[in-house]
């Protein structure tokens, strides 16, 4: 008696997004249905944290009325994965270069915190073997999360200069940590 009826027709993702601009909440949940716990493994990869992942994805629905109506949605899977991605990847610039570090729940016991430091360790005594401008430019990319044009701003290098600095930095990096034992 009180069972809602389901519907014979299962509108495409665009659809439910055109309804969505036009009003229509009841395609807001069932995008959740078929995106919440895709969002969620994404968000995980990059945050790792469960609170943290379920707050970003509750927010991202929370505001996808408003981003439907602004922006001109053609494929919503990778139009979506990718705004849940840009947005953990400024939330973890926000939270500062040694976040993610923070919140990597590897230390179930002693022993991995000894092997994630010593690593740690290792790869500070590479960068100091570098050059100081690969050296500088890894620091500032990679520790620091700067974007190349952050980078070239703080060095004073073009942005051309700073990929290839970054590119043969990492390539030199491979090879010092190789020659010291140390594998990916």
């Amino acid at each position: 008696m009180f069972l809602r009826r389901r519907s014979t027709t299962n509108p495409s993702d665009e659809d439910l997004v055109t309804r969505l601009r036009a009003g229509d909440r009841s395609s807001l949940g069932l995008l959740w249905d078929r995106y919440a716990h895709l969002l969620f493994g994404v968000a995980m990869n990059y945050l790792k944290d469960v609170e943290a992942a379920k707050d970003l994805v509750m927010d991202f629905f929370t505001d996808l009325p408003a981003l439907a109506g602004k922006h001109r949605i053609r494929a919503f899977r990778p139009w979506v994965h990718a705004v849940v991605r840009n947005r953990c990847l400024m939330l973890l610039r926000k939270a500062g270069p040694h976040a993610s570090l923070m919140a990597d729940p590897v230390a179930d016991d002693d022993g991995h915190l000894v092997l994630r430091e010593a690593s740690l360790q290792a790869l500070e005594a590479a960068i100091a073997q570098l050059p100081a401008g690969q050296a500088m430019c890894i620091r500032h990319f990679y520790l620091e999360r700067n974007s190349y044009q952050q980078v070239a701003g703080r060095t004073g290098q073009t942005v051309e200069q700073v990929r290839s600095h970054l590119q043969n930095g990492r390539r030199n990096l491979r090879i010092i940590l190789e020659r010291h034992g140390h594998s990916r």
